[in-house]
């Protein structure tokens, strides 16, 4: 699986800014590939409502589109939520990083075989967050089992990411280094 962030730069306005009634009963859908025509148009379109919505996650098929919210949605990674994702196959639930995370995790349970999430984006586009939530989610799985290993990576994280981070236009601690953890 892949985790795909988007993000608009400031003053971005899209070409059916101007002509949509921006109603919000227009339908969105959790997965793209449900649209009849996938056009950039309708991709922004659905972005765009389910962003409104305070619907941050969208699927297009197995790759997982997160839009940064810019602000803090406690109840979007909460215990509650973790719970909601453990053990349910992609698409029983709303879209979402945890759902990811499940599905990898079960995969190499199951099958024996390492896995690899992808978190790409800009700047600002809250990759080094995404990366946080998916590290809770798969250390809470394990919570029996935790390793001083697992509670290390867990805590130098921020510690790491300070000593390759600058300022943007964007975001005032933005990473300079992609991560691999197995």
């Amino acid at each position: 699986m892949d985790v795909v962030q988007l993000r608009h730069p400031e003053g971005y306005r899209s070409s059916d800014d101007e002509t949509s009634s921006n109603n919000s009963e227009e339908l969105t859908v959790d997965d793209m590939i449900e649209i009849g025509e996938l056009t950039a148009v309708s991709v922004t379109k659905n972005l765009k409502r389910r962003y409104n919505s305070e619907t941050f996650y969208t699927y297009i098929g197995d790759i997982l589109v997160a839009i940064n919210p810019y602000k803090e949605v406690p109840e979007l990674y909460s215990p509650r939520t973790m719970l909601k994702y453990r053990d349910q196959a992609i698409g029983e639930q709303p879209p979402h990083v945890f759902a990811i995370a499940d599905a990898s995790y079960r995969s190499m349970v199951e099958e024996q075989k390492n896995q690899s999430i992808i978190i790409s984006g800009e700047s600002g586009s809250g990759k080094s967050e995404t990366c946080k939530h998916l590290l809770r989610y798969l250390s809470d799985l394990n919570a029996d089992q935790k390793s001083d290993v697992e509670r290390m990576i867990l805590e130098a994280s921020p510690i790491l990411e300070s000593f390759g981070n600058a300022r943007t236009v964007y975001n005032n601690n933005s990473s300079r280094f992609g991560k691999l953890i197995s």
